[in-house]
């Protein structure tokens, strides 16, 4: 049984923009729009005709249904993102607002607003003008800047005292001087919603830990509220099996809330036992030194659908990024809470970031309270996912400037009093001109966006990664960027294969480089784009069309990313068939397991082995006869990881 109901509101919105400013003097917050046309959310409109270009605000409608019961019960609406400025009124009443910030989640009380039955309507004005308040901030940043209700929106109902977030911390404990973790521990911090719950009606919290469905433990104990938040005392899980990229394996924590006798909420969360850590400068994943493949991929870029992508838009192209052997990613803005859940089931690492992009040139103290704001809203909401290794505060501002420095320093010790479990990084574009200086220094690993040939003039790419590594040679150094961007430089998808193989090379010779993020899978749609115009303007910088259609860059991607390499020949002493596979040593460097090779002949059935456990630079051969007529050239193998996602393939 459920003590929390979640009910999507997706279907039947009403829209209309609002060019002249009327709608506020005319008080169509209280009107149901009906003379308005219908629409799906997730919407926007910048990918309408007509539409493209239109930036200010616009209205939405929606006929809010609610049970005819309502005492003792909190209703809430959540607003997975809304781009970018929005006040939400329910029946004529101004019920909150959300400004500054166009991609993080906020939630907001509406039980004493509705009223029982389906005769509710539920009104939002969205406004996604450019803001010098906002981040991102005025029209400086490089993707595209969709208004509407982006992402979903739905209407909690639970008990009267409710669960706001809980942040959990699945510790795994390592044997000394051992890669296993025979067990873990759970711990954490609830924090109630805000809805002045009675000082004589304390809670009791029951804890049901599952993996795999199975309940493998369970705890229940009254709780002490300071501040609207209590602690989940320390519990024990035995053999643990460890989250990864290629085992991502998850456990289920089932919190339900009881007062006074009776259950008033409960709340499923998905966690992982894993441990990031560095080692001067390399970078450990459950105490195993990795050296990691990625991609950056840019959402909102179809122009058929823009930033109003669904749980199937957003599969479609992380497992583009996964079928590429990446491992890997940041996104520049704050993602929906779905998409991540997705990297939790399938392995995929992800930076997080608050958008400050290329403005303001040298953040000061009073854009503080904003960044602030995206970082809680982003680490509470966000905090439970495994996926997520760090929080990145900025991109691309003057890292030079010591104004710059000091500014990342403060945001960057507020962060960790928010999560001190994950590492915290700020991007540069800048650490090859003045190592020593620059603002990622400041974080945990170094961010480097490498446009050298490009962007950066010609210089020598291993001088700089010297200095680099002189300054800093304690700490790893990820790429977090490199590619080509087209028009602004000419050459092509062939020159995009070329830096791709040329950088990639010269970044494996360097043994603190701990990552790599190409940039980027796709090219992308921006209102701040070279080619194109309306819902078309982009940059031409990606292995994949806007669309998501591979160009030869994307098969280039996914051959470097391989941690394996295939040497398939016929045996001269016999006419068996002989592969030999070698896990690199370089980038990609990691172990692999529970692989699977797969084998198929002429005529014949997929044959499928497993492939013995093997660290990087070890090698494992097999030989299979050629078995009646069977050509050489109609051999054929493939290698899957153990998540399903293809890692090579080929023929002999």
């Amino acid at each position: 049984m459920s003590y929390r109901e979640n009910i999507s509101l997706t279907d039947n919105w009403r829209f209309r923009v609002d060019p002249d400013g009327i709608g506020l003097h005319n008080h169509w917050y209280a009107d149901k729009l009906d003379s308005a046309r219908e629409v799906k959310i997730p919407h926007t409109w910048n990918v309408e005709d007509g539409l493209e270009e239109y930036r200010g605000t616009a209205w939405y409608s929606y006929h809010l249904s609610v049970p005819s019961e309502l005492e003792g019960k909190l209703l809430r609406l959540q607003f997975d993102a809304v781009y970018r400025d929005a006040t939400v009124w329910l029946n004529g009443i101004r019920v909150g607002e959300h400004k500054y910030s166009g991609y993080t989640p906020f939630i907001i009380d509406i039980t004493e607003a509705v009223q029982p039955g389906n005769h509710n309507i539920l009104t939002v004005s969205v406004n996604n003008e450019n803001s010098d308040q906002a981040l991102p901030m005025s029209n400086s940043f490089d993707w595209a800047d969709d208004g509407g209700i982006i992402r979903g929106v739905s209407l909690i109902i639970t008990g009267a005292t409710a669960i706001d977030y809980a942040k959990i911390i699945a510790k795994p404990e390592f044997e000394e001087a051992s890669m296993t973790a025979s067990r873990g521990t759970i711990s954490g911090q609830i924090k109630l919603w805000d809805n002045g719950l009675p000082c004589d009606l304390l809670p009791t919290v029951h804890v049901n830990i599952l993996y795999e469905d199975k309940l493998i433990a369970s705890e229940a104990y009254p709780v002490h509220i300071e501040n609207g938040c209590f602690d989940i005392n320390e519990i024990t899980i035995d053999q643990i099996k460890l989250w990864h990229f290629d085992h991502p394996h998850l456990y289920t924590l089932q919190l339900m809330l009881e007062t006074d006798g009776t259950f008033t909420d409960e709340l499923l969360i998905d966690v992982g036992f894993r441990e990031i850590t560095t080692e001067g400068s390399r970078l450990l994943l459950n105490r195993e030194p990795v050296r990691l493949m990625g991609v950056e991929w840019m959402p909102g870029s179809n122009p058929h659908i823009g930033m109003a992508e669904t749980v199937d838009d957003f599969i479609r192209t992380l497992e583009q990024i996964k079928n590429a052997n990446c491992v890997i990613t940041r996104f520049h803005w704050q993602q929906d809470s779905k998409l991540l859940d997705w990297c939790d089931r399938n392995g995929l690492l992800v930076q997080e970031e608050i958008p400050h992009w290329q403005q303001p040139d040298e953040p000061g103290d009073a854009l503080l309270p904003v960044a602030l704001q995206h970082a809680e809203a982003m680490i509470t909401r966000h905090f439970n996912h495994p996926c997520i290794y760090a929080w990145g505060i900025g991109n691309e501002v003057n890292g030079q400037s010591e104004q710059t420095v000091a500014y990342m320093n403060k945001l960057k010790t507020h962060i960790e009093r928010m999560d001190n479990t994950r590492f915290i990084n700020y991007v540069s574009n800048s650490i090859h001109t003045v190592p020593s200086k620059d603002a990622t220094g400041i974080g945990d690993l170094l961010m480097w966006n490498d446009y050298i040939g490009t962007w950066h003039g010609e210089l020598d790419e291993s001088e700089v990664i010297g200095r680099i590594n002189a300054a800093y040679p304690d700490k790893p150094l990820t790429v977090a960027e490199y590619g080509l961007c087209e028009p602004a430089f000419e050459g092509g998808d062939p020159r995009r294969i070329q830096i791709l193989k040329q950088k990639t090379e010269e970044y494996r010779k360097h043994e603190q480089i701990a990552a790599l993020i190409f940039f980027s899978l796709n090219d992308y749609r921006t209102q701040m784009g070279e080619e194109g115009t309306g819902r078309l303007r982009q940059r031409v910088h990606g292995t994949t069309d806007v669309y998501g259609n591979p160009k030869p860059s994307y098969q280039a991607l996914r051959e470097i990313g391989s941690p394996i390499t295939v040497k398939a020949e016929r045996a001269q002493e016999s006419e068996a068939i002989r592969l030999t596979l070698t896990v690199r040593n370089d980038i990609p460097s990691y172990s692999v397991s529970s692989y699977i090779l797969k084998v198929m002949m002429a005529g014949s059935e997929w044959q499928s082995l497993f492939i013995p456990s093997l660290s990087p630079g070890e090698q494992w051969t097999i030989e299979w006869s050629e078995q009646g007529a069977a050509r050489a050239d109609d051999i054929y193998y493939e290698i899957c990881r153990p998540t399903g996602f293809k890692v090579i393939e080929g023929s002999l």
